[in-house]
């Protein structure tokens, strides 16, 4: 196979470095951070993933610091902080810029890989790391536990999705471009849809009982319906649960008696 990486486009990779970045800093204003913090945080959000990729593979200098990602990480952390409110207003449409780029970073992290010679597992983890080591970078720094890791919308998982099917697909496709395109775009669709149908990730525990369910080993659906419940509560938080009508609150003496 050709080591050839993924030519994309400058506007692209400038979008995605200073959406990133602009992200972090908005993510860091929710925190009450002063400018140092929220600089930080978006710079490291816009190319942490980047970064951390080449770590692991032994670069000698990340490529950040030879092509002027910084600079445009440090757009965006300015953007952030004194245009918090603008930025905010933007949140949409910078949520559906993310979701592309996600594809795109699991791609180019999964042809350096094989660009390096690297086995097909080690493609899909460096692809995967690239597409989310921003985000886990962000919510360490924010004291959080990160969000890809938690139940919720797809973000890993679109991720890991999109690494092994480029890595398949390239096995077997006569051009690298169609590996390219379907693996970007079936992230970019998980992400979305995700989010638009609030479809969340499950826990180790839900994901246990539907399978002794399905094995028939626990016929109690009930246990199943509640630990399902406790999960999206959760992953929504406690803003984002609906308020008990007057209908739903038990009485006063009902509580009593």
């Amino acid at each position: 196979m050709s080591a050839s990486v993924l030519a994309v486009p400058g506007f692209v990779e400038t979008i995605a470095v200073t959406g990133g970045a602009m992200s972090g800093a908005l993510h860091a204003t929710r925190h009450n951070m002063d400018f140092m913090g929220i600089a930080l945080v978006a710079i490291c959000t816009g190319v942490g993933g980047g970064a951390i990729r080449d770590v692991v593979v032994g670069n000698t200098v990340p490529i950040f610091l030879i092509q002027p990602y910084l600079l445009m990480a440090a757009i965006g952390a300015v953007a952030g902080f004194f245009f918090a409110r603008l930025v905010a207003e933007l949140e949409p449409a910078i949520f559906v810029v993310d979701s592309l780029i996600i594809g795109v970073w699991v791609v180019i992290g999964a042809e350096k890989a094989l660009g390096l010679d690297l086995s097909r597992s080690a493609a899909v983890f460096l692809g995967l790391t690239t597409a989310i080591g921003g985000g886990l970078l962000r919510d360490v720094l924010c004291r959080e536990t990160p969000t890809a890791l938690m139940p919720g919308q797809w973000v890993a998982g679109a991720a890991i999705v999109a690494a092994l099917l480029f890595v398949g697909l390239d096995q077997i496709v006569p051009a690298r471009e169609i590996a390219e395109f379907t693996a970007i775009m079936a992230a970019t669709a998980l992400r979305l849809l995700s989010a638009k149908y609030n479809r969340i990730t499950p826990d180790a525990v839900t994901m246990s009982n539907r399978f002794r369910v399905w094995l028939g080993l626990d016929r109690d659906h009930s246990r199943l319906r509640t630990w399902q419940q406790l999960t999206l509560g959760r992953a929504l938080g406690p803003q984002d649960k609906q308020p008990q009508t007057d209908q739903e609150q038990p009485l006063e003496a009902d509580r009593q008696a």
